[in-house]
């Protein structure tokens, strides 16, 4: 098995054969041009995750799985050659790590989504998610879909608040930030060895 994938499984970030997705693959991956939707009409399982690689450079590292996966990722990155975030890609015996920088009229949105403040993202952010995401709400419970975070209204608010057990005047956002140290930076598998003993 992938090393990357182990310790994810390990770690209980693998559910149904699906790995948790980081606020950085959700919230900040289409900045850079892409979704997961797009990276996996290549093949379903070659995408691992997004990361932050850098909060200062504003910077974002996406894995693929170059050991299951070579052939479907070396199309895919191909094709990043035309995208004009792109920095390069780096290969290691299994996994390609593809470099993106945000780009710059998305600076501030980007220091917004790290600080959790999904609300406040700018309705040019908002217009690229939604676009790639969709407009569906949960009302259901408290689990918030992405129009819910970028427009959570009272019901959502409460809905989230008796999840919590907290008053609902506490809840401005409906979904937590991103746990930057624990699962939103970017590691390499010698760190995650390091760090957590693979």
């Amino acid at each position: 098995m992938q090393k990357r994938l182990e310790w994810l499984n390990n770690f209980g970030y693998i559910e149904n054969s699906s790995v948790r997705r980081t606020r950085t693959t959700l919230f900040l991956m289409p900045l850079i041009g892409i979704s997961e939707t797009k990276i996996m009409e290549h093949h379903p399982k070659m995408f691992i995750n997004a990361h932050i690689k850098n909060i200062i450079d504003k910077e974002v590292v996406v894995v693929l799985n170059k050991l299951d996966f070579t052939e479907e990722s070396i199309t895919f990155i191909l094709l990043q050659n035309l995208n004009e975030n792109f920095i390069e890609c780096i290969e290691d015996d299994e996994e390609y790590l593809l470099y993106y920088k945000i780009p710059q009229h998305f600076y501030e949105d980007f220091d917004k989504i790290i600080e959790g403040k999904y609300s406040k993202t700018s309705d040019g952010y908002k217009s690229v998610i939604l676009n790639i995401y969709g407009v569906e709400r949960n009302t259901k419970d408290h689990k918030p879909y992405m129009h819910d975070c970028l427009y959570p209204d009272d019901i959502k608010r409460k809905l989230y608040a008796n999840y919590l057990n907290v008053d609902v005047n506490l809840i401005d956002e409906v979904s937590s930030r991103p746990r930057l140290k624990e699962y939103e930076l970017f590691k390499t598998i010698n760190q995650l060895n390091e760090n957590y003993e693979l």
